[in-house]
């Protein structure tokens, strides 16, 4: 696949999402089994009683879903693979006034799972605000078919159909 078709695919991905577009997620770049994902600054997501912008659930969802992304990048075809495990390692306390990036890679693909590392970032990737590593199920080994892939990927050609 092209860097194009890896983004396009990640793209479709997340707008059929309404929460990840509720958020602002947005791709910044997508290529052989890497994704990167931006969470911009928002007044909505600011506390004014802690120093920081982040509920704990907008960072998993971010972390998840660049991890996800990250895994539609490594496969040939849209396969829709649900989280199995999801493990995030606090670094920091990210800031208020800068957006979070989220860099994942998919690092391992078997029949039956896929293995995903993540690094969480503000202005500077070698301070992480948190790293993230995940694991993803390959229902049927990979064989299945679903309305979300469709939704994603299109109607199947009469080729493969």
């Amino acid at each position: 696949m092209t860097p194009e078709q890896y983004r396009a695919r990640c793209v479709r991905f997340l707008n059929a999402q309404p929460h990840m577009c509720r958020l602002g997620i947005r791709l910044i770049r997508a290529e052989k089994s890497k994704a990167t994902l931006v969470l911009p600054v928002q007044p909505q997501l600011i506390s004014t009683v802690l120093d920081t912008y982040l509920h704990g659930g907008v960072l998993t969802t971010l972390v998840d879903a660049a991890s996800s992304v990250s895994t539609l990048c490594a496969l040939d075809r849209f396969e829709l693979c649900p989280t199995l495990d999801l493990r995030i390692d606090h670094m920091r306390t990210p800031v208020q006034s800068q957006p979070l990036y989220v860099a994942a890679e998919c690092y391992r693909v078997t029949r039956s799972v896929l293995f995903t590392r993540a690094s969480v970032y503000q202005d500077d990737p070698a301070h992480p605000v948190a790293y993230a590593i995940a694991t993803f199920m390959r229902p049927e080994g990979g064989a299945t078919e679903s309305a979300f892939s469709t939704l994603i990927e299109g109607e199947p050609d009469a080729a493969t159909a």
